[in-house]
């Protein structure tokens, strides 16, 4: 079942010479994968502000002393913080991935006399720079670097 949209929201800024039908909202818009997709595309957004908050939470206990910091680490031991925290993971891994997979289409066709590389081999060179970075602060944070 659809139902209109506004009246106004596609107007040409100058009428045309027919009249053209009124826009309507697609009875399956919901329910379509792409939809769908967009939506826990969106939705990443949302686990994004609970990160921060919980961020936000630990920087204050830190600020509150050593005790209070000392809790909010053993709070995030907690097996529901250790779920929530592998789901965060994987939003952002899946930001990433759809990111990369659109970063070769945004590509000038012409980049003066150059062509761009193909598709995989932006894909390949994104990766990599993504594992590499990865490791490299994931060894400075595990103290391997800079100790």
């Amino acid at each position: 079942m659809s139902r209109p949209a506004h009246p106004h929201a596609m107007a040409p800024k100058t009428p045309g010479k027919t009249r053209t039908a009124p826009p309507q909202i697609p009875a399956s818009w919901w329910s379509t994968s792409r939809m769908r997709a967009y939506l826990a595309f969106d939705a990443t957004g949302f686990v994004y502000l609970l990160v921060g908050f919980l961020a936000i939470r630990l920087v204050w206990a830190l600020g509150s002393g050593q005790g209070a910091y000392d809790s909010a680490l053993g709070a995030l031991e907690n097996p529901i913080y250790i779920v929530w925290n592998v789901f965060a993971l994987l939003c952002v891994i899946g930001v990433g991935v759809r990111f990369f997979r659109l970063f070769p289409k945004a590509q000038p066709a012409r980049l003066g006399p150059a062509k761009p590389p193909p598709g995989p081999v932006i894909h390949a060179g994104l990766y990599l720079a993504w594992i590499g970075i990865t490791v490299l602060l994931s060894a400075i944070l595990a103290g391997g670097l800079f100790a």
